[in-house]
């Protein structure tokens, strides 16, 4: 079961790339949302740039940062080392995996993260959680650095058994599932998993899977069988991410190409890849990089996107929308359905972090944006008000 307090957001929906911007975020936004759920203090689900991590690194820096965790309420528990850089440039996309695990500044980066959780992680808590790529980009992939990228995690692991005996403090460093990356599917990350474990000649314990709903939910993934694959496998589920994808019924549109397009074009926007995967009635699935792409690829003659019945777009959009803007476009709440049933059923097994992601608030369509500070926090508050109610209908939220 978890408490309130143990429910968090990601802070990557928040612009700084500075560890002063991220410091005045906790203040401006993370503060205020622990005050609107009438709590004392709230678990983090904070993003760390390279930047702001390697200012960290100095102790007298450091002390000061846990002091402020504390003055804003924030208690340590999980970090997102997933985004390296500045993710609010004007164009990120595909930037966003680098570097990748095959590259040093990828483990430099996460293992100065580690520094800093079991620095700030509460005695009281028993294992801290940092997610990460999967790996890296698909189509900027090879065997080399495939097997520079084993090395390089299971270092990662061997460094972290290090910190622990220093520390006390037990970090798991996740990998997160992502549509056209090199771990896109369950399958896939339960092999690398085996492979990894075989390189190390035992399970490495500093590594698990941050389990991503949005994204499993566009590879038209069954969750809770997802999730009850990685957990059988024996494989450490340290977080989920708590997102919401769309789906789009193709099949109920009178004119699929030009009302695909008029109902997408808001959600195509410059910021982030949004990848898209499309079902044909055979049941093959078509992907497509980028939503851009797919809607501009509906007007090509003899384009196979134009026989498929659904489309589904890593999108994150926010937990309680029923509808976007059009009774075709449909959120997934089969998936995170599918996701409350599996802690519900596996509750004596595994208790991850649960964090919602939805990070595109201010890219959504201009009818769907906060307007201000005071609509993003009831949006970020509301969202994890429909998470408690979640886990209070299956019996899995304390009141204490």
């Amino acid at each position: 079961m978890w408490r309130r307090s143990e429910l968090t957001y990601c802070s990557n929906l928040h612009p700084g790339e500075q560890l002063a911007e991220v410091e005045e975020n906790l203040a401006r936004y993370f503060s205020r949302v622990v005050a609107r759920r009438a709590l004392s203090d709230m678990a983090s689900g904070l993003w760390l740039s390279a930047t702001a991590a390697s200012t960290l690194q100095l102790p007298e820096s450091l002390t000061s940062f846990r002091e402020t965790l504390d003055r804003q309420g924030v208690v340590l528990t999980s970090l997102n080392g997933f985004p390296y850089g500045n993710f609010h440039q004007r164009m990120v996309k595909e930037a966003v995996y680098l570097p990748d695990w095959s590259e040093p500044e990828r483990l430099k980066y996460t293992c100065q993260l580690a520094v800093i959780l079991a620095s700030c992680l509460p005695s009281s808590v028993a294992q801290g959680t940092i997610s990460t790529l999967p790996l890296g980009y698909r189509h900027q992939w090879s065997e080399e650095k495939q097997q520079r990228s084993i090395e390089q995690l299971l270092r990662l692991n061997a460094e972290l058994a290090v910190l622990k005996a220093l520390e006390g403090k037990h970090i798991v460093v996740c990998l997160e599932m992502e549509p056209d990356c090199v771990l896109e599917t369950t399958s896939q990350l339960i092999a690398f998993f085996s492979a990894l474990t075989a390189a190390n000649g035992e399970y490495p314990v500093h590594l698990g899977v941050c389990f991503d709903v949005c994204h499993q939910g566009v590879m038209y993934e069954d969750s809770y069988d997802a999730l009850r694959r990685i957990t059988e496998a024996g494989i450490t589920l340290g977080k989920i991410q708590i997102s919401n994808a769309f789906e789009v019924d193709t099949d109920s549109l009178r004119d699929p190409v030009s009302d695909v397009h008029d109902l997408l074009s808001e959600f195509a926007e410059a910021r982030y890849l949004h990848q898209v995967k499309a079902r044909r009635p055979d049941g093959k699935v078509i992907a497509v990089p980028d939503l851009s792409e797919a809607l501009a690829a509906m007007y090509m003659a003899k384009s196979e996107l134009n026989d498929t019945t659904s489309w589904r777009v890593h999108f994150h959009i926010p937990l309680s929308f029923s509808s976007c803007l059009h009774p075709a476009i449909k959120p997934l709440h089969d998936t995170l359905n599918g996701v409350f049933q599996f802690l519900a059923d596996y509750q004596d097994v595994v208790k991850p972090c649960l964090e919602v992601e939805t990070y595109t608030w201010d890219v959504l369509p201009a009818a769907l944006q906060p307007q201000d500070d005071d609509a993003l926090i009831d949006g970020i508050a509301g969202e994890l008000h429909w998470l408690e109610q979640q886990l209070a209908d299956r019996g899995l939220l304390r009141h204490d």
